[in-house]
């Protein structure tokens, strides 16, 4: 009798105890003022390579040599287009 009590108190104090759950992954990429849905590393398929590369940090904020690195990174990849 007293173990169909307890069990019916642990229930009651189960449906009491609220919900902690959080998202492990966002909802979208971590780089600046992008809204695609994140594919690697919490960043889109384009903020990806953009981070490989050096011009984001792991926030998602452009790199202090930003431009220069862009540029190099234009010239590069317009050679093999």
């Amino acid at each position: 009798m007293s173990d169909k009590n307890s069990y019916k108190g642990a229930q009651d104090l189960n449906k009491q105890m609220p919900s902690n759950v959080t998202q492990l992954r966002p909802e979208k990429c971590v780089a600046d003022d992008c809204k695609k849905k994140p594919d690697r590393a919490n960043f889109c398929e384009e903020h990806y390579m953009w981070f490989k590369e050096g011009l984001l940090t792991t926030e998602g904020h452009k790199a202090k040599d930003f431009d220069k690195k862009y540029h190099s990174w234009l010239r590069r990849t317009q050679k093999v287009a």
